[in-house]
């Protein structure tokens, strides 16, 4: 979500001031030319770096002006016609970086990731499934679990801790899995882009949250399962 919005809003910028540009040029140049060399001014050397895990192209070297100027000089075309509109493309791309810059905070504000919500809010269509075979028979309390969406709050997770309660011996042998339920149907915020595996604890109260970079552990006092489906 914030890639989609960074660009949108980067987009927005870059066109009012392509526009203000073009009207400004007394001899207005052919506008198919113009934006092609806008898109080939966009050419650079890009050092990537993650910031709050968003992947951010920072432009250092315009490849796209360097071809541009030395095509023109080549062929013998008018370069001044045509310069604003290449280094325009290069900066462009500061835009983009910009926008991102800005809409981060935006969407980790209005998206927490350590927020249960953000993963899950719609559970009109949730349902379990087993994936262990340890898990016994249970079926989702939905009215329950939309009720302590809100409430549960992330807790430690003890991973070490869990993985000896299931190993017997020293052979690595499972007796039971501690999550052994994954939750589906869920919806997450809408918006937020955010993407998961569910699972929930072999009692109902814990719920292991897995995205693409992190884990969350979640603890509600009251059981997700619906009373008297146990068998």
């Amino acid at each position: 979500m914030v890639a989609i919005t960074a660009n949108i809003l980067g987009w927005l910028g870059v066109a009012i001031i392509f526009y203000s540009t073009y009207r400004k040029q007394n001899r207005k140049p052919v506008l198919w030319k113009v934006i092609l060399v806008f898109i080939i001014g966009m050419v650079s050397f890009s050092f990537n770096w993650n910031f709050r895990g968003v992947k951010i192209g920072l432009p250092v070297l315009p490849l796209g002006v360097w071809i541009l100027l030395l095509v023109f000089r080549v062929k013998g075309y008018s370069w001044q016609t045509y310069r604003s509109f290449a280094w325009l493309g290069f900066i462009s791309m500061f835009i983009f970086v910009v926008t991102t810059l800005l809409t981060i905070p935006v969407q980790q504000a209005l998206f927490p990731k350590d927020e249960l919500s953000t993963y899950m809010t719609n559970v009109e269509k949730a349902s379990i499934i087993k994936t262990h075979p340890s898990a016994e028979e249970h079926v989702l309390d939905k009215e329950g679990l939309a009720k302590q969406i809100g409430n549960m709050e992330p807790k430690p997770i003890h991973s070490e801790q869990w993985y000896g309660n299931i190993v017997r011996d020293n052979h690595s042998v499972y007796t039971e899995e501690k999550f052994p339920y994954q939750l589906t149907g869920e919806r997450p915020k809408w918006g937020s882009g955010a993407m998961a595996i569910i699972y929930v604890e072999k009692d109902g109260k814990g719920l292991l949250v897995t995205t693409p970079k992190s884990q969350y552990y979640y603890r509600s006092d009251d059981s997700l399962f619906k009373e008297g489906t146990h068998r």
